[in-house]
């Protein structure tokens, strides 16, 4: 079981297959359009495809065709765009940009051109070819390019660098494109047809060759076109052959049967699983999202299934199969095949039991759920067959849908605390990860992460928590304001992550004033539970101070609030301080005039941090978390910190103790000569509410 679960995990994470879910994400835009479309040109009323044939001379109706023929109808194209990019990026090459133009030439040399088919070979039915075409073809540049790189001969010292990257790619590329085109040619050759180069088609041809259409060969069917479905392929399509074989007549057969006064037999036909099979589309996608409403316990699985739910109604799944995803999530196979399945089956009994009528007429797959019932049977029991159906569904996918979320929960989490390992690594080594860097192992979970900051953002979803700070005589001195951002999978995230996040997203400034406006409101409502003057310190990263005019633009919002009894201090880090310019010092200066203080965060005798004392733009120092948690058993800790202290008080700067957790660290830091401590000895950080009570109380 363990070595089962340990290769599905080394699959999903594989490169082909991320290529292949990211490739379809991106595509999803074209799905939609395409599918909606369709739908609007085939809508099923008279009065409205009389409209349509007619306004403006048929210029809607055509409109509506060339968009579906550039995006639904080019499926094969726009896949093969959309996985190959996402497969450049995943390799982590400067050649990303070559990768969809290797795939889509391959494709096209394998097939013969575009011209003399008898098929548009970038047609949906077209688009399992063109997937396995695009992997391979992808495979082999990467592994060419990574083979060339070790030729040096071809470099030409001082020539642009994009120049010889394309030279560099000039062997594997002839090399990938011509040896497709023999291949296909070979293929066409040796069968004496073209079509065999649509070899997906041919392939399931020949497994579907000996069935008819019966229960056996409608259950085949539908199982193999959700594994389709389940890997990225449009099952639909691919066996678009298969399903003209197995039953595009039988529609036909029954309606020359009730011509001739007999009654229908053929109970199975495309519109059949259209209508009482794939409701929603593949997977019965509507009783999945029905089901993801009900059960789901995370709010942007919900906002998914609200998304998805008006193109369901049209049996458009793209959005929840991709979104969830279903695609590639092995706890979803089992729903995902079994759904349909159940739903073959209980359709056939009704019909064979007399409680439905066999359906007798063609409807488009566009048609919703309900009407599409009616239509296809003329009969209303149609409509309840579907409803019955849909709750069917919806009680299969629910159980699935905990299971699935809980998995999904385990390993976003997972993600977020390595990339905070990482994060702290970077800090202490003085190498920061650039998350939002393709190169970075988990970039595409940062991306998403630094998404859901920016809403958050706008949204007013980011808060500030407050740690006090309290004197020898217990006295409260003052409160840091404290980030705090909880993500409704990951949960509450580390402040430096978010930071980062947020620099290298492009909104850091936003954040900055988000949050200097949040602390100074907060602040106005202490005042009428003050019992002395308070500081509020303010963390400040070495980000936010690069940003220019930062510092006028903090001193505007804090003189916006008329504080009164409450000062801004504002804390910078030792590592911070170190890119402080002269430019910086007179910005600092400008504010210390204006009555804004400034802390030396995370002190620890550094050279450049004394030279900064000097300069008198601090008024404070805290002391290094990690001394002051060694102070008990660390008599060097003792002597740093008691040098520190001296030092300090010498240059009349307040010494703040961070990290002090208990009376043995508090006492000794007395003895040392610091009177100001915070820790969890005292408090946690607390929201306002739990503040205002802990102020209340110690008044």
């Amino acid at each position: 079981m363990k070595s089962a679960s340990s290769t599905i995990s080394r699959f999903q994470n594989s490169i082909s297959a991320q290529s292949v879910r990211n490739g379809l994400t991106l595509a999803i835009p074209f799905l939609i359009m395409g599918s909606f479309s369709l739908l609007l040109r085939n809508f099923p009323n008279d009065a409205y495809q009389s409209f349509l044939e007619h306004f403006l001379g048929g210029a809607a109706a055509a409109l509506f065709e060339t968009l579906y023929t550039v995006s639904l109808g080019s499926l094969a194209l726009v896949l093969s765009i959309t996985i190959s990019l996402s497969y450049g990026l995943l390799a982590k090459t400067d050649t990303f940009l070559l990768y969809p133009v290797v795939s889509v030439c391959s494709y096209l040399a394998f097939c013969g051109g575009i011209e003399g088919h008898d098929e548009y070979v970038f047609k949906a039915e077209w688009v399992f070819t063109a997937m396995c075409i695009t992997l391979l073809s992808c495979i082999l540049f990467q592994w060419m390019l990574r083979l060339g790189s070790r030729l040096r001969k071809l470099h030409a010292t001082g020539a642009e660098y994009l120049f010889n990257i394309s030279i560099q790619s000039l062997m594997p590329v002839v090399i990938i494109i011509v040896g497709f085109g023999i291949t296909g040619y070979a293929l066409r050759t040796a069968w004496g047809s073209s079509n065999v180069t649509n070899f997906g088609s041919y392939i399931f041809l020949k497994i579907f060759d000996q069935m008819s259409g019966n229960l056996f060969g409608i259950l085949l069917y539908v199982v193999v076109t959700h594994v389709l479905w389940f890997f990225g392929i449009h099952g639909t399509n691919t066996l678009e052959a298969v399903s003209q074989k197995l039953f595009e007549q039988n529609i036909s057969v029954n309606q020359s049967l009730m011509l001739a006064g007999g009654a229908p037999t053929e109970i199975f036909s495309k519109t059949f699983l259209d209508t009482f099979v794939f409701l929603g589309g593949c997977g019965c996608a509507l009783s999945f999202i029905i089901a993801l409403c009900i059960r789901s316990r995370k709010s942007h699985n919900r906002k998914i299934a609200y998304v998805a739910l008006p193109s369901a109604l049209f049996n458009i799944s793209e959005i929840a199969v991709f979104g969830f995803p279903i695609i590639f999530n092995f706890t979803m196979l089992i729903p995902f095949i079994l759904t349909p399945v159940v739903l073959t089956l209980t359709s056939t009994l009704a019909a064979q039991a007399g409680l439905v009528p066999v359906v007798t007429q063609s409807v488009e797959w566009t048609v919703p759920i309900v009407l599409s019932g009616y239509k296809a049977t003329g009969s209303v029991a149609g409509s309840i067959l579907q409803l019955v159906n849909l709750s069917i569904g919806v009680f299969i996918y629910i159980p699935f849908i905990k299971r699935s979320e809980q998995k999904e929960t385990l390993a976003f989490q997972k993600i977020v605390r390595r990339m905070e390992q990482d994060m702290a690594a970077g800090e202490e080594s003085g190498t920061l990860p650039h998350f939002l860097h393709h190169r970075y192992p988990y970039y595409s979970y940062a991306k998403t992460l630094a998404m859901d900051l920016s809403n958050a953002l706008h949204r007013g979803q980011i808060e500030l928590f407050y740690q006090p700070q309290t004197s020898s005589d217990g006295t409260l001195h003052g409160i840091e304001a404290l980030l705090r951002w909880k993500h409704p999978v990951a949960g509450y995230i580390a402040p430096p992550v978010l930071i980062a996040l947020a620099y290298e997203g492009g909104f850091l400034l936003e954040l900055s004033r988000y949050l200097l406006h949040q602390a100074c409101r907060d602040a106005r409502l202490l005042e009428p539970h003050l019992a002395n003057d308070l500081y509020l310190s303010i963390n400040i990263s070495s980000k936010q101070m690069e940003e220019d005019g930062f510092f006028d633009k903090s001193l505007g919002i804090i003189e916006s609030y008329d504080l009164g009894h409450i000062h801004a201090v504002m804390e910078i880090t030792e590592r911070s301080a170190m890119i402080i310019s002269d430019t910086l010092m007179q910005d600092m200066s400008r504010l210390k005039s204006s009555g804004i203080s400034f802390s030396l965060d995370d002190f620890g005798m550094g050279h450049n941090s004394i030279l900064y004392l000097q300069e008198r733009i601090f008024d404070e120092v805290k002391l290094d978390g990690k001394l002051v948690s060694q102070l008990p058993d660390n008599e060097r800790s003792k002597d740093i910190l008691s040098g520190i202290i001296s030092m300090a008080h010498s240059l009349n700067l307040r010494v703040v103790a961070e990290f002090v957790e208990t009376a043995e660290q508090r006492d000794m830091l007395l003895e040392l000569g610091c009177s100001i401590y915070q820790g969890y000895y005292y408090s946690r950080p607390l929201s306002l509410t739990d503040l205002i009570g802990y102020m209340d109380q110690h008044r």
